[in-house]
């Protein structure tokens, strides 16, 4: 009886013909693309190749999202093991899933080095007769979305400490088609609404590119603060989170927040991300209670006591 001869290749030498990538363990990573998804791939994709790279046989994989609410949903659907995102979508998501902060983002904006942030409220310098928050009565405002941080809630909450309570005295309150930030600076020059709400240091970037000239523009309860040189209509609040998920691995956790640590300005992680680097975890106990106060997120109020905390909200302020 005659036996043929069976070829068996080890696994190494199969490795090396189809690629490690095969054997790769992958890693998902939710982000808030709250400037569009290509723009959050250009900005975050280097943070995780980076990872990768110092995590031999592990893949680091962007998800961009842009919607916070499907961020929410999904992280609490296990799909993620990390989320960067904005304080507020954090807190939410450790509150409701058990997430938990591995650094805050160090921004690098006009060469210095921004671990807070806030909310810019403006309207366009033709409106002669809107100078101060309370001249919005009656006006037109337009948002980012109700879930966003910078793009509405620190606004709206600041807008109740100074006695203006948008939701009973705007005209209307408008959120943006697209959810993103330059729809808002673009319907307030283009006069489709009074005055709108963005992040900071947005409308100075949005000038350096030459797609703004912010001459046209004027700030409302504008704040000046020595350490922050930006535009500023509100208190500041800690910066994004990368946090991971309870599926993460506890060591693989420990090993990511080590190596986004180590991360410098000079890295080109950094450099396409536009930041100094990641520091220890700030608290988000201030983001907590912003969220606490205007009961948004997983401190909403239900339907039936909608009405008093409205009441509540303002005998507050």
């Amino acid at each position: 009886m005659k036996y043929r001869k069976i070829m068996i290749f080890p696994l190494f030498l199969l490795s090396l013909c189809f690629g490690s990538e095969v054997f790769a363990t992958e890693y998902k990573v939710a982000v808030r693309a709250h400037h569009g998804i290509a723009d959050a791939e250009a900005h975050w994709q280097a943070t995780l190749d980076f990872l990768s790279q110092n995590h031999p046989g592990d893949k680091f994989t962007l998800v961009p999202i842009v919607s916070l609410n499907a961020l929410s949903s999904r992280t609490g659907k296990n799909e993620f093991h990390f989320v960067l995102t904005n304080p507020s979508s954090y807190v939410e998501i450790k509150q409701r899933y058990g997430a938990y902060a591995l650094a805050t983002l160090n921004n690098k904006r006009a060469n210095t080095a921004q671990s807070r942030f806030g909310s810019v409220i403006f309207t366009h310098a033709r409106n002669t007769h809107i100078v101060s928050l309370h001249d919005l009565k009656n006006k037109t405002l337009m948002a980012v979305s109700k879930p966003a941080f910078g793009g509405w809630q620190v606004a709206w909450l600041e807008m109740l400490k100074q006695g203006f309570n948008p939701e009973r005295e705007l005209k209307a309150l408008r959120f943006a088609k697209t959810k993103t930030q330059p729809e808002v600076v673009q319907a307030v020059l283009h006069g489709e609404v009074d005055a709108g709400v963005v992040r900071t240091d947005l409308l100075e970037r949005l000038e350096a590119k030459n797609k703004i000239d912010m001459r046209y523009l004027r700030i409302l309860n504008n704040k000046d603060i020595k350490t922050f040189p930006f535009f500023l209509s509100t208190d500041l609040y800690p910066e994004w989170a990368f946090a991971a998920t309870q599926k993460t691995p506890e060591r693989l956790a420990n090993s990511v927040r080590k190596h986004l640590l180590s991360i410098k300005k000079d890295n080109i992680a950094a450099i396409s991300g536009q930041y100094i680097g990641w520091k220890t975890p700030d608290s988000y106990q201030s983001v907590k209670q912003l969220m606490t106060t205007l009961r948004v997120g997983p401190y909403a109020a239900n339907k039936r006591n909608s009405t008093q905390n409205t009441k509540n909200l303002e005998k507050q302020y």
